[in-house]
């Protein structure tokens, strides 16, 4: 289920309707960037917002060189 986006005032929107997922990539010291998707369509959108915006965190492990990994995670 989508998570939605919550804002520094605790409140969460569009849950079950939008996910949004913070990327390690940061813009400069007040905004990062984030994937966006909609339930409704297809679409993955890059987006640069503000990290005091409450969205997911999607944890991947680096398997990269270790034996038997014959495919690299994207992130």
């Amino acid at each position: 289920m989508p998570g939605g986006n919550g804002n520094s005032s605790g409140s969460f929107n569009n849950v079950g309707n939008n996910g949004n997922w913070w990327s390690a990539t940061e813009n400069n010291a007040s905004n990062a960037y984030n994937r966006n998707m909609n339930y409704s369509n297809s679409n993955v959108n890059r987006n640069n917002n503000n990290k005091s915006n409450l969205y997911s965190v999607r944890c991947v492990q680096d398997c990269m060189g270790k034996p038997g990994n014959r495919f690299p995670l994207l992130t």
